[in-house]
């Protein structure tokens, strides 16, 4: 009678009195952890800046976490159950390279958000996923890690036997941090060819001494982006 009158209470009987729950406890954890995962997923969507988003990516986070928490609450604390499920967990391989390190810690962060909430701890998983959320939104809006550097590209007409590296080593020297060649493109002009180059002003005040210095020994135009200066 007892299948009859309470299936739930009867299937958990099967499985030993260890974490029992209900199907009240099934329908909260599965609503809440999917409810926050989809506010996670929602901050890394407007959090994010490369070019490696990934819809498909967005919605397994959101799965991710809402199975862990399902998976939790199927272990409990039961120690047999949990070593069964590792090896049978064990035999997942996934071939997806993960392209950002950032993709790594919103995953990590479903997982726990999905633990928390498939052990219970439903007070703790929604302060985890408001803090976390406001942490990632704050450091986002303000560049928080970001680099002030400003790089800008220098283009110049050189002679086609003209050696950089040897003729305006001691400008790059003198008004650049850094510099890295990119390209030499052909310009039409007989003679000539046009030198690309990201560099890094030391002193952009200084930057129309730079250009000037840079016409004065190539004697071809001269254009540095980010300024006015077009050197003839």
């Amino acid at each position: 009678m007892a299948w009859f009158e309470d299936p739930i209470s009867a299937l958990n009987g099967l499985g030993g009195a260890e974490n029992i729950f209900g199907i009240t406890d099934i329908f909260v954890v599965l609503f809440l952890s999917t409810i926050l995962c989809i506010l996670l997923a929602r901050v890394y969507q407007l959090t994010h800046e490369s070019v490696s988003y990934s819809k498909s990516f967005v919605q397994i986070m959101v799965i991710f976490g809402v199975a862990v928490s399902m998976v939790m609450l199927i272990i409990g604390s039961n120690i047999a159950r949990a070593f069964t499920l590792l090896g049978a967990l064990s035999i997942i391989r996934f071939r997806n390279a993960v392209k950002d390190s950032r993709d790594v810690g919103f995953i990590f962060l479903m997982m726990v958000v999905g633990m928390a909430v498939g052990t219970r701890f439903y007070l703790l998983a929604v302060i985890m996923t408001i803090f976390f959320s406001l942490l990632i939104i704050g450091m986002f809006k303000f560049n928080f890690g970001g680099s002030f550097k400003k790089e800008e590209l220098l283009k110049m007409n050189i002679p086609n036997k003209f050696s950089v590296e040897d003729g305006l080593s001691a400008v790059f020297s003198k008004y650049l941090n850094s510099y890295q060649f990119l390209s030499t493109e052909s310009n039409g002009k007989k003679g000539f060819n046009t030198a690309v180059f990201l560099v890094s002003p030391k002193d952009k005040a200084k930057n129309a001494d730079f250009v000037e210095k840079i016409r004065e020994i190539t004697g071809g135009e001269v254009y540095l982006t980010g300024t006015d200066y077009m050197v003839y």
